[in-house]
């Protein structure tokens, strides 16, 4: 018995070790997300979150907190605006994540004794990034002690004892204009829809073209066998006919049922939806290149799924990622699909700011039609009935 035990260890061994799908899933997967998840989480927080000023006292206390904040290690000061009006474009752009606001007469009130507060806008269409950004400023806030002691207020008439009570930490009022009541769901629902349609339509489609037995589609059909370029389209349409309603029940049930805020164009996320769905489609189907059968098509699948959802900047910052592993995330459609999906509901931004995005989705597109198309031609290929791909 134990000599058999041996040989049976041996044999399985054998079996993982001179397999490359097993080798590969059991022995080198394990290191290939421990190397990414590890490099994305690489600073272990969040810092330099880049905020924006609106100083509308232009007193020494303000330029002072001003460059306190500027000091923490959590924040950057990105730019002086004028007004609060001014953040929100920078925040559909991605440039800023929070705007502080000091009132006009701040120093003033603070010597006057009086409780200063100070304003607080924060990106409440993200709110991973959103309470970081507040936490980190009303920190800066409450241990700077507006930036004068006790014995600096006594200098200004105030008596000791009232001084010291006088020096109390500045009040923030914190405002989320895209999220006020804060919804943790508004953000994380549309993010798992993005990757539910992803998913499901890449492996069906993979399924689909994997177990297509070619021979059969010239059965009981009129007329000459049909080139692969009509092959391809009708999969593509019929596909979609059933696909396409079901996406866009999905991503509409954030909204509709559980009360997510919608101010953008229905319309243009519609037509961005819909080419999405395409191009899910078409990379399931060029999953077939590498994959001979639909148990494999699968597996490759389920590998990739957590590399891309970790990935995609759902869960952590892109910006505060390392930069060698920013550039693999800016090449994700699923990155780029939720930030536009999220912009248009939640911060209503137009084309125009969602260019960034949609010129990657636009290339994604030709890449996966091309690819689709080449994966179809090859399973029609294997039955020597389409030498031509037209």
């Amino acid at each position: 018995m134990p000599r058999m035990f041996v040989e049976l260890c041996k044999r399985e061994w054998k079996r993982i070790l001179f397999d490359p799908r097993i080798a590969t899933l059991m022995l080198i997967v394990p290191f290939i997300y421990a190397f990414l998840f590890g490099g994305e989480y690489w600073a272990g927080s969040v810092k330099q979150i880049p905020i924006v000023i609106v100083d509308q006292d232009h007193s020494r206390l303000t330029r002072e907190i001003t460059t306190s904040l500027a000091a923490s290690e959590s924040l950057r000061i990105f730019t002086v605006v004028n007004s609060p009006e001014d953040f929100l474009p920078l925040v559909r752009r991605e440039k800023a994540y929070a705007c502080v606001v000091f009132p006009g007469h701040f120093e003033r009130d603070v010597f006057a004794g009086k409780r200063a507060g100070v304003g607080v806008i924060v990106d409440g269409s993200n709110l991973l990034v959103g309470n970081m950004t507040s936490r980190a400023i009303n920190t800066v806030l409450t241990t700077y002690r507006v930036g004068i002691s006790a014995e600096e207020l006594s200098y200004t008439g105030i008596a000791s004892s009232a001084a010291k009570t006088s020096a109390t930490p500045v009040q923030s009022v914190v405002r989320a204009p895209f999220n006020p009541a804060f919804n943790y769901s508004y953000f994380i629902l549309m993010g798992l829809v993005c990757v539910v349609i992803q998913q499901v339509t890449r492996m069906g489609s993979s399924i689909a073209l994997s177990l297509d037995d070619v021979d059969d589609l010239w059965m009981n059909l009129p007329g000459p066998a049909p080139t692969v370029f009509w092959v391809y389209l009708s999969k593509i349409v019929a596909t979609i006919a059933l696909v396409l309603p079901a996406a866009f029940i999905s991503a509409a049930l954030p909204f509709v049922l559980f009360g997510a805020p919608f101010r953008g164009s229905a319309l243009f996320l519609s037509i961005v939806l819909s080419l999405y769905v395409v191009m899910q489609i078409s990379i399931g189907y060029g999953f077939c290149l590498f994959c001979r059968s639909s148990v494999i098509a699968v597996q490759l699948h389920l590998f990739m799924s957590v590399i891309i959802f970790i990935l995609s900047g759902f869960t952590w910052p892109v910006y505060a990622m390392p930069h060698w592993i920013r550039p693999i995330v800016y090449c994700a459609p699923l990155f780029h699909m939720n930030s536009l999906l999220r912009k248009v509901a939640l911060n209503g931004a137009g084309p125009g700011v969602l260019l960034q995005h949609l010129l990657p989705l636009l290339v994604w597109l030709l890449v996966a039609v091309a690819s689709g198309y080449l994966a179809v031609w090859k399973q029609m290929d294997r039955t020597e009935r389409a030498k031509f791909p037209w």
